[in-house]
């Protein structure tokens, strides 16, 4: 029961945050009109703005961490629900975890690193 409500506050999270990443970088004339910027959220400057800002780097890992559980718990549900037997479900549990463990920390150290040195020339 704990997970079935992390899962649905991972996906408020996603809906939230991706949905600020969709009119950033999708919307950008619009919101352009609105807040007077006019500039390319895919030129280079506009990246290496958003990679310094340490809003915009905690966003993207909270975003990451909250979709990997989001994934990777429904690819359980599915998984435990076909496969029947406790060795399998602790398998599927285990290699669910490991994976999401292992992207998160790649991902988040990506980001970090960005973070850091991402305004180099």
């Amino acid at each position: 029961m704990k997970y079935w409500l992390l899962n649905a506050t991972c996906g408020l999270l996603i809906l939230v945050l991706l949905g600020a990443h969709m009119a950033m970088m999708h919307l950008d004339m619009t919101l352009g009109l609105l807040w007077g910027s006019n500039a390319d959220p895919l030129s280079w400057n506009q990246v290496a703005l958003r990679g310094e800002s340490r809003t915009m780097t905690i966003g993207y890992v909270v975003l990451l961490g909250a979709a990997l559980f989001h994934g990777l718990y429904g690819l359980h549900t599915v998984l435990t629900e076909f496969l029947a037997g406790q060795r399998a479900a602790r398998l599927i549990r285990m290699g669910c975890w490991a994976t999401g463990i292992l992207l998160f920390l790649v991902g988040t150290a990506s980001t970090l690193i960005f973070h850091q040195f991402g305004s180099l020339p």
